[in-house]
């Protein structure tokens, strides 16, 4: 199995950046739900790593010591 090393997850976060940094105009139409999903997907991600938190640093914890 493959991981994403750091060069890699560099880059594509660097990607990211420059996309969405990027001025250019929108022609599309965001209703009042798109926010809601937008609001929606990020408590879902909050609660998600709050919820396995012990277990994401017992597994560092383990990482490092080998």
């Amino acid at each position: 199995m493959r991981y994403l090393t750091f060069g890699s997850a560099a880059t594509v976060l660097m990607a990211c950046v420059f996309l969405l940094a990027m001025p250019v105009e929108a022609k599309a139409y965001a209703d009042p739900g798109s926010g809601a999903l937008i609001w929606q997907s990020l408590v879902a991600v909050l609660a998600g790593v709050g919820f396995y938190w012990r277990r994401l640093f017992r597994f560092s914890k383990k990482q490092n010591r080998d």
